[in-house]
């Protein structure tokens, strides 16, 4: 099969399955794996597809968000180890306010041993993951499901979330960049997050590296508005330096 065939096919695969492994392509078209990956690279340099760890997504457009299924896979090592450095600013008795995002979804495991901890959050994973420990009182807001991202949303949401005050919000993005702050596909969720921020005394952005420079349709706020951002590699030192400007405190692994 010649590369451009097979690239056809690939990208028949994706807009049913939407997301794919190189490990599922290379039986299915009968390829290496060093073939699928060049034929994923070439697909992802024109646009039509996010390479993701092990595999690859249909792409999406700057203004889409991206299924909630699709994220919880991407990235999911240094999600998790995002979710644990940003479980030690989480202390016993604290209120909290999570986001419905792959990334603060991945810090519930590691406050499961914190007492008498309340949360309150959007998202229908997060809540769920933290059902699992006994000592965690869980708070939803009322409104819409969006079954993309597996979140309520909406202006019944917004007007809960109101009512709610958090030692510590725990947020995340789909877009940082230092010319114009933090951003996310809608408008809904962007809004939603600035409440969680503007009700919360400390406020804390997760971050994978893959967001950095990458621009969205809504902006949230701007960088200085968070207290630290909790990322899985040091950024470029043009970014830690704005960063810090702006008082916002860099915390990611020791290597």
């Amino acid at each position: 099969m010649v590369s451009s065939q097979r690239e056809k096919e690939i990208l028949d695969l994706l807009a049913v399955k939407k997301t794919i492994t190189v490990q599922q392509l290379c039986q299915k078209l009968y390829a290496s794996s060093a073939t699928i990956r060049r034929d994923l690279t070439k697909l992802e340099s024109r646009g039509l597809i996010r390479r993701t760890r092990g595999g690859a997504v249909l792409a999406e457009g700057g203004n889409d968000e991206v299924s909630v299924f699709e994220r919880q896979s991407e990235n999911a090592k240094e999600k998790s180890a995002i979710g644990r450095l940003a479980s030690y600013f989480i202390k016993d008795g604290y209120t909290v306010f999570m986001d419905p995002s792959s990334t603060v979804c991945c810090t519930a495991p590691f406050l499961l041993s914190v007492k008498r901890l309340t949360v309150i959050t959007n998202g229908l994973h997060c809540a769920l993951a933290l059902s699992a420990g006994s000592g965690c009182e869980v708070y939803m807001p009322a409104g819409r499901l969006l079954t993309r991202s597996n979140s309520l949303a909406g202006s019944d949401t917004l007007s809960s979330l109101s009512g709610f005050c958090a030692d510590a919000a725990l947020v995340s993005c789909s877009g940082l960049s230092l010319k114009v702050g933090v951003t996310e596909p809608t408008v809904e969720q962007s809004r939603i997050k600035l409440q969680m921020l503007k009700q919360a005394k400390t406020k804390i952005l997760l971050c994978d590296h893959t967001k950095f420079g990458r621009i969205c349709m809504s902006k949230t706020c701007d960088i200085g508005l968070f207290d630290y951002l909790i990322t899985d590699i040091r950024p470029e030192e043009e970014v830690c330096a704005a960063l810090e400007a702006q008082g916002c405190e860099i915390v990611y692994p020791e290597r």
